[in-house]
C-alpha cells in the first residue's frame, strides 16, 4: 500500500501543538452572555418554591429561569442511534430543569448575565424551599425495602432494568455443582464465592464541557459545542425543546477530549433554551471542573456477587454472577453498559457446564453514570479476572495456563449473535508472557517474605466495535475534487484526539491514488452541511466510517477515470490514478505513466459525491 500502514504527521498536529487550533470557547463572540446553572443543595426531594427576587437585583443579570418555567418535556440524553421502535429507544427521564431533585447538584434554575461574575453572584442569592427525602446513595440503599422510587413515572422501584444471560436456557449453577460432585467428587473441586466492587470514575478530559448558542434570523437555534455526537445532539436538543430537528443546528469545532462523557448530551439543550428566552442572543454555558466531575457523567460503579467452580486439575466448570451497577440519578445510556458487563463476564471464559450472568441497573441519588472508555468492559474484566485469580490462588494454578485452558475459543458466537471471526486471544497471552518474562518472574517471586513483595499479574478481555445488532451502524462521507486536483473530505465522524482525521485522510489517499499532501479533511462538523454520522464512540469510526470513506473514494476515482477515458481515448479499465497522475495499468500493484498522462484536476463535471454506508459491525 502507498499510504495505509505508513507513518504520517497527524493532519491536526501543527494546529494543536502551536495553539492555533480553535476550540469551542475560542470561537465564542465577545459580546456573548454567560449562563450559570443553579443546583440543588439536597440529594433527594422536591422543589416547592424558588425566590429569585434578590438575584434579579444583581447588576448585569439579564434573565433567570427556574424549573417551573421550562417546557414540561422529558427527553433522553444518550449518544445512541435513534430507533423508530419505542422498545429500543433511550428512556426520556430528564427535563431542562427539574422540580423533582434526584441528586445533589441537580439543575433547578439558570441565570443569564452579562458576565460570569454577575451570574455567580446572582446564583448565591437564589432561595429554594424543598420537601426533602432521605438520600439513596448506594445500591443497597436503593434496593432496600421501602426505598423511595426516584422515577415512579418510569419504574415502580429503583431497578431500572434487570436482564439475565445464560450459556444455555436450562443452566443452573447449583445443579451444575451437584453434577460436578457426582462426576468428580467433592474432594476434587474448588469453589470461590465472593463480592467484588469497582469505583465510580470521572473522565477528566482537558477541555471542560462547554457550549454557546444563538438564534439566527430565520429562527433556527445554533449550538456550538464540545461534543462527540453532533448529529445525535441535534436530535436530542430538538426533542428537549419540542422543535423540528431542522430548526436546530449543531457545530463541533476541535474538541479537547471526551472519553465517552461527551457521548452524552449534557447542558446543551438548556443552553439552546436560554438563548431562545433571551431573544436569540448568544449565551455561553461552561461548566467548572468541579461540575464536570460531579454533574456530568461517570464510569459506573459496580458490585459483582460471584461464584466459580473448577476441578483441582484446572478445568473451569461453572460460574454465575449478579452484577449491580450504580446508574445514578438518570438513565443516560440506559442498561446498555450493564448488559455489556454481564455478557462480557459470561463470554470471556469457557465454562464446561455453563454460566449465568444477571445485570441490574439501579437508580440512586448520586452522580449519573454513562459512557466511558470501553463501555463496561473494564468492570467486566475486573470482575471476571478477580474470580479467575481467586480460583487460581485456591487451586495453586498458574493464572496464565488456567486462562489458556479455559478462555473463550475461536469461532465463539456471543449472546448478541456476533461470531468471533477474528481471534488472537491466546497468541496475545503468549506474546505478553514472553515480553514480561512471566515464567521467570513467577519463579523468582514465589517464596517472598516481609511487608514489601513483588508480583506479576495478567488480565484478559474482549471488545466489539459499534452497537450492532442493537442498532444499524450508519455513516456517510463526502469528497469534492478541487480545481488543482486536491480533494476535500467531509465527514460527521468526530476527531476527538484519537487520530481519526489522519486515518480517514490515509484511507481517502490510498483509495483514490491522490497523495496525502493533497487530501484536506474538514475537522469541524456542522449538522447543516456535514453528511450524517452518529459520532465517535464504541471504537466504530475506522471500521464503520472508514467503509463510507472507501466507498465514496471509489466512486470519486471511478468518475475521474471515466472522464480520463473520454479524454485519452482509452478504456477506463486500463487506467489508474497513481501519485496524482492518470496512469496506464501494467499489472496489479504497479503502474506506468501513460503516453498522454494527465494531472488530476476538477475539469470533469463530476467532481463531487456523497456516499452513505450502512453496515453491521463485526469484532
Amino acid at each position: 500500500m502507498e499510504t495505509v500502514g505508513k507513518s504520517f504527521t497527524r493532519v491536526d498536529a501543527r494546529g494543536k501543538v502551536t495553539g492555533e487550533a480553535k476550540y469551542t470557547n475560542d470561537l465564542m463572540p465577545k459580546d456573548a452572555l454567560w449562563a450559570k446553572v443553579v443546583r440543588s443543595t439536597i440529594a433527594n426531594g422536591v422543589v416547592k418554591s424558588i425566590d429569585i427576587s434578590e438575584a434579579l437585583q444583581v447588576p448585569g443579570v439579564v434573565r433567570i429561569v427556574t424549573c417551573f418555567d421550562v417546557p414540561d418535556i422529558q427527553f433522553p440524553t444518550a449518544g445512541h442511534p435513534w430507533s423508530v421502535e419505542a422498545a429500543h429507544q433511550d428512556v426520556p427521564d430528564r427535563k431542562l430543569l427539574n422540580t423533582r431533585v434526584r441528586q445533589w447538584g441537580d439543575e433547578i434554575a439558570a441565570i443569564v448575565a452579562k458576565d460570569n461574575v454577575a451570574a455567580e453572584r446572582a446564583a448565591r442569592l437564589i432561595r429554594v424551599e424543598y420537601e426533602e427525602y432521605e438520600p439513596i446513595v448506594t445500591i443497597e440503599e436503593a434496593l432496600a425495602e421501602g426505598a423511595t422510587p426516584l422515577h415512579p413515572d418510569i419504574r415502580k422501584d429503583n431497578i431500572f432494568v434487570h436482564t439475565s444471560f445464560k450459556t444455555s436456557p436450562d443452566f443452573d449453577y447449583d445443579k451444575a455443582k451437584e453434577r460436578a460432585i457426582e462426576e468428580y467428587g467433592e474432594e476434587n473441586l474448588i469453589e470461590v464465592s465472593d463480592t467484588y466492587r469497582t469505583p465510580r470514575i470521572a473522565h477528566c478530559h482537558i477541555e471542560v464541557c462547554t457550549s454557546w448558542a444563538y438564534v439566527d434570523t430565520n429562527g433556527k437555534v445554533t449550538v456550538v459545542a464540545s461534543t462527540q455526537i453532533p448529529h445525535i445532539m441535534r436530535r436530542v436538543i430538538a426533542q428537549a425543546l419540542g422543535w423540528p430537528v431542522g430548526k436546530v443546528r449543531v457545530i463541533k469545532p476541535y474538541i479537547g477530549g471526551g472519553f465517552g462523557n461527551k457521548q452524552d448530551v449534557l447542558d446543551e439543550p438548556l443552553n439552546a433554551y436560554l438563548s431562545i428566552v433571551c431573544g436569540g442572543r448568544c449565551v455561553c454555558l461552561e461548566l467548572s471542573r468541579e461540575e464536570c466531575v460531579s454533574q456530568t457523567r461517570t464510569r459506573h460503579a459496580c458490585k459483582g456477587v460471584l461464584r466459580g467452580l473448577a476441578t483441582k486439575d484446572g478445568k473451569l466448570l461453572a460460574r454465575e454472577g449478579d452484577i449491580y451497577t450504580n446508574k445514578g440519578a438518570y438513565a443516560s445510556h440506559g442498561h446498555a453498559i450493564t448488559a455489556g458487563m454481564t455478557t462480557n463476564f459470561k463470554d470471556i471464559m469457557h465454562d464446561a457446564y455453563g454460566c449465568r450472568s444477571d445485570g441490574y441497573s439501579v437508580y440512586t441519588s448520586s452522580a449519573v453514570a454513562g459512557a466511558m472508555r470501553a463501555y463496561g468492559v473494564p468492570q467486566a474484566a475486573f470482575l471476571a479476572d478477580c474470580l479467575t485469580d481467586d480460583l487460581c490462588a485456591k487451586g495453586g494454578f498458574d493464572p496464565l495456563q488456567f486462562r489458556m485452558d479455559n478462555c473463550v475459543p475461536p469461532g465463539f458466537v456471543a449472546s448478541n449473535g456476533i461470531t468471533y471471526y477474528s481471534y488472537s486471544l491466546k497468541e496475545c497471552m503468549k506474546r505478553g508472557a514472553e515480553f514480561i518474562h512471566w515464567e521467570e518472574k513467577r519463579r523468582e517471586y514465589a517464596h517472598q517474605e516481609g511487608p514489601v513483595r513483588r508480583g506479576v499479574g495478567m488480565s484478559i478481555f474482549m471488545y466489539k466495535v459499534g452497537v450492532y445488532p442493537i442498532s444499524l451502524e450508519t455513516s456517510s462521507a463526502r469528497m469534492i475534487l478541487n480545481q488543482d486536483g486536491s480533494i476535500q473530505v467531509e465527514l460527521s465522524a468526530t476527531e476527538i484526539g484519537q487520530g481519526a482525521d489522519t486515518v480517514f485522510s490515509q484511507m481517502a489517499s490510498e483509495t483514490t491514488g491522490i497523495t496525502m499532501d493533497k487530501v484536506y479533511i474538514i475537522s469541524t462538523q456542522d449538522t447543516d452541511v456535514a453528511p450524517f454520522d452518529t459520532g465517535a464512540y464504541a471504537s466504530r469510526q475506522s471500521f464503520v466510517t472508514g467503509k463510507a470513506v472507501k466507498k465514496c473514494a471509489l466512486e470519486l476515482r471511478a468518475r475521474i477515470l471515466d472522464y480520463a477515458s473520454y479524454m485519452l481515448g482509452r478504456p477506463a479499465e486500463e487506467l489508474m490514478i497513481w501519485q496524482n497522475q492518470i496512469c496506464e495499468k501494467i499489472h496489479t500493484g504497479t503502474a506506468a505513466a501513460s503516453d498522454r498522462a494527465c494531472t488530476v484536476t476538477a475539469s470533469s463535471p463530476t467532481g463531487a459525491g456523497t456516499v452513505t454506508d450502512a453496515a453491521p459491525t463485526g469484532t
